[in-house]
């Protein structure tokens, strides 16, 4: 692994282009030799640091973006170091592993039995937050694989302390805070030991120098990750206060709408006492049982039907368009416009967008890489504008002079099912440019001269099908999925008619991801391409047979930002199967440079010859945009066309947009 140090930074200001820093301390893994750094406001013992830390290969750290961030703070780059992170290391080893996950845990402090909570379909509204979730911090951590209690409340104060970044500390805050880093640090190499330990166990005869090899990439995806997150995203800061500010009478026009849509129901009541509408939940409660069967609904722990955005979705699963004469429809609608919505009001105890936003009007969100099961990175909501109701976008906007372009794999799933499995069909179907409209021709409901337009509702019925068995759906899952999509009732077995038609159309790929399940529950566990694991604890088969698939994708996708970063490509952030860029206007032939970097990590993880050059006909859907830009236009990036524009306005939500943008403007008599 070459010479190796271990490192724990401590800062404050971490929302700013660059963190301030407080001390460092580091610890030679070879020697055992410890050294402390106080570095506020010192420019001196910071290049001090720099110099020493060049002397090393190998960066060991827990939760290493932060570590990454500070080293940019001193002046280097992340990326000219090997990384070991472990804490994605101690979520690797935990990925469905109940044996660290459950049982004796430390939580808030102290040393508790916890248990596994219900999956997710069993679970009525009032026992979501039953057991135990687990945090993956570094507290955790030591107990759970050494067994030394860490002192979480002096945790707590210090980091409070070093976040209210003083102008000066005094000197008995000093060596609190220099102890307090130190204490972190000892105890890694320690839990690296235990992990490698842990890792052992897991498999029978695991290869350790891959191990080690694939560690340190994902290291390397934590530095990577910094950049990003030290760079942020732009948004338009007046707008965006603008907004907040309005949040009260956005809800009430919401609410207004919906009344006048189902004047019968009448969902909302104005109380004029506190110039606001209140829910009328009885109402609401009274048209869920006369339009469902409602021992399928979700209930809360009383055993009321649930009025949980949760429960509305199990039946209406709507993502961007919310038809007007769906009330179940535009009770998400609401629902999801009140959550997000919240998300944005400043004050209070809980994270909030404006958590995420420094003094230079960029974003600068967690993105938890590697949060999910399958690796994908899962950043929370409260400051990703992007996971946000579409229509917000338009708030991410660049300054003149400089453009956001992000690029999207195309059906990428769809794609990587086909390659993996070797499923011709399947292959076939994507490269037609329509698989949608291949499956309906194939499976003999369209004619084979049927076009997208001459067979509009057919095609949206398969399309709906290809993308709810992507998630395993059952009859019942998909029936309502195609009455939601489609605008007419489909029943359960006119829905298992489709999972027939696609598993007798794409019957390698349904055999092949049957065998994944049947492995799996033999006691096998999942290897994705990149070397990341899930073991063998997840109940969901269903989310199973799914992460080989999804953790394909965002093993691609890490590979695609690392190529890009390596031809000063500047990546802002990723969102599934997209990748997102900033860059001065000019230098538009960056974007090409992004497809080409995406298309060469589509190949990547192909040994096949054949099956690699049939990757490489991967579609790409680029969209560029920049104050600069006409609206609906399109660019010329060194031969490579993009669409674009002045705003990111997703087409999906163009009505939402209309009816929300006015909000974006000050309201008059309002105080800035």
């Amino acid at each position: 692994m070459g010479k190796a140090v271990v490192i724990d930074f401590e800062f404050a200001e971490v929302v700013e282009p660059k963190v301030k820093l407080v001390c460092a301390c580091t610890l030679e893994l070879e020697s055992g030799k410890r050294t402390r750094w106080w570095l506020h406001n010192r420019p001196n013992a910071q290049k001090l640091l720099l110099k020493y830390l060049k002397d090393f290969d190998l960066i060991l750290g827990y939760s290493c973006v932060a570590e990454a961030r500070s080293i940019m703070a001193l002046g280097g780059n992340p990326t000219s170091w090997k990384w070991i992170d472990l804490f994605i290391e101690y979520r690797l080893i935990t990925n469905h592993n109940d044996k660290l996950l459950y049982g004796k845990q430390l939580v808030d402090g102290k040393v508790r039995m916890t248990k596994k909570p219900k999956p997710k379909w069993e679970r009525q509204e009032g026992e979501k937050s039953e057991g135990f979730k687990p945090t993956h911090s570094l507290a955790e951590a030591t107990y759970k694989l050494t067994g030394e209690i860490r002192d979480t409340a002096h945790k707590t104060k210090m980091r409070d302390l070093i976040i209210s970044n003083p102008e000066k500390f005094s000197d008995e805050e000093k060596e609190a805070i220099m102890e307090y880093c130190m204490e972190d640090v000892i105890f890694l190499p320690t839990i690296w030991d235990r992990i490698k330990e842990e890792f052992q166990e897991l498999l029978p005869r695991p290869d350790m120098q891959e191990y080690f090899k694939e560690a340190m990439l994902r290291g390397r995806y934590s530095a990577l990750t910094a950049m990003q997150e030290n760079r942020g995203y732009p948004i338009d800061v007046e707008k965006t206060r603008n907004f907040s500010r309005q949040i009260p009478m956005i809800l009430q026009d919401c609410q207004r709408e919906i009344n006048k849509l189902f004047p019968d129901i009448k969902p909302f009541r104005w109380e004029r006492a506190k110039s606001s509408f209140a829910w009328d939940q009885k109402a609401t409660r009274k048209w869920i049982s006369d339009n469902h069967e409602v021992r399928k609904w979700m209930k809360t722990d009383t055993g009321k039907i649930s009025l949980a955005l949760e429960a509305f979705e199990r039946f209406y699963d709507f993502k961007h368009d919310y038809p007007t004469d769906n009330f179940g429809a535009q009770m998400v609608r609401f629902l999801k416009l009140k959550q997000s919505l919240y998300g944005f009001s400043q004050g209070g105890k809980k994270k909030n967008f404006w958590d995420s936003v420094g003094s230079d009007g960029r974003a600068r969100p967690y993105m938890n890489h590697y949060g999910a099961q399958s690796s994908r990175s899962q950043p929370a909501a409260s400051g990703f504008m992007f996971l946000k109701p579409a229509w917000m976008r338009a708030l991410v906007t660049p300054k003149p002079g400089r453009f956001l372009a992000g690029i999207d794999y195309a059906s990428q799933e769809f794609f990587i099912s086909g390659l993996e499995s070797g499923d011709r069909n399947m292959i076939e179907a994507y490269l037609s440019g329509d698989p949608y409209l291949y499956f309906g021709k194939k499976a003999g409901a369209i004619p084979a001269d049927g076009t997208k337009e001459s067979h509009e509702s057919l095609r949206n019925a398969f399309k709906s099908t290809v993308l709810g068995i992507s998630y395993l759906m059952t009859k019942y899952g998909l029936a309502v999925k195609l009455t939601n999509d489609t605008g007419r009732p489909w029943s359960e077995d006119e829905a298992q008619d489709q999972i027939d038609l696609f598993d007798d159309t794409f019957e390698v790929f349904s055999d092949w991801r049957k065998e994944i399940q049947t492995d799996y529950s033999g006691g096998g566990a999942v290897k994705l391409p990149c070397g990341w694991w899930m073991w063998g604890d997840n109940d969901n088969l269903r989310s199973v047979a799914n992460v080989p698939i999804q953790g394909f994708g965002a093993s691609v996708m890490r590979k695609a930002v690392e190529i890009a970063e390596k031809r000063s490509v500047n990546i802002v952030f990723t969102l599934h199967d997209a990748i997102y860029m900033e860059g001065e206007i000019g230098q538009e032939y960056k974007i090409k440079w992004l497809a080409e970097a995406m298309t060469e990590a589509f190949q990547y993880y192909f040994d096949d010859p054949k099956i690699k050059e049939l990757a490489g006909r991967v579609r790409l859907d680029p969209f560029a945009w920049s104050p600069d830009y006409e609206k609906d236009s399109e660019i010329d990036c060194d031969g490579f066309k993009s669409p674009a524009s002045n705003l990111y306005i997703d087409s999906r939500a163009q009505r939402d947009y209309d009816n929300f943008s006015m909000y974006f403007d000050r309201v008059e008599g309002d105080s800035l």
